[in-house]
C-alpha cells in the first residue's frame, strides 16, 4: 500500500512540472464549447483531476460489488455449514438424545 501511494505522489509530481513547464495560453474546443487564452496548466492538471476522479469512482463501485459479494457468499456458507452440520450422524462422543435408564444400567455395571 506505502508503494501505491509512493508512486502516486511521484506521478502527481511528475504531472504538476510538466504543467508548470507548459504554462502557454492555448484555445480550447469541445463539443461545441470553445475557450481561448486558457493556460495550459490548467488544463493539463483539470485532466489529470478528472482522471482521478473516475479512477476514484470506478474503484468505489468495484469494492461496493466486492462487499456485497462477499456478504453474500458468508450467508451462503453459514446456510451450507448448518446443512451440513443437520446432515451429519452423531460422532462416537456424542449423543442427541438423554440416555434410557437401561442405557444408564448398563454402563453403571448393574
Amino acid at each position: 500500500m506505502q508503494l501505491i501511494f509512493l508512486l502516486a505522489l511521484i506521478f502527481a509530481l511528475l504531472v504538476a512540472i510538466f504543467a508548470v513547464q507548459n504554462a502557454i495560453p492555448v484555445s480550447i474546443r469541445f463539443l461545441g464549447w470553445h475557450f481561448s487564452d486558457v493556460s495550459l496548466v490548467l488544463i493539463i492538471l483539470g485532466s489529470a483531476v478528472a482522471g482521478a476522479l473516475v479512477v476514484f469512482i470506478l474503484g468505489v463501485g468495484r469494492e461496493w460489488r466486492r462487499t456485497r459479494e462477499i456478504r453474500e457468499l458468508r450467508a451462503q456458507n453459514l446456510q451450507l455449514s448448518r446443512q451440513l452440520a443437520q446432515s451429519q450422524p452423531p460422532t462416537a462422543g456424542e449423543q442427541t438424545e438423554a440416555p434410557s435408564e437401561s442405557e444408564k444400567e448398563q454402563s453403571e455395571g448393574k
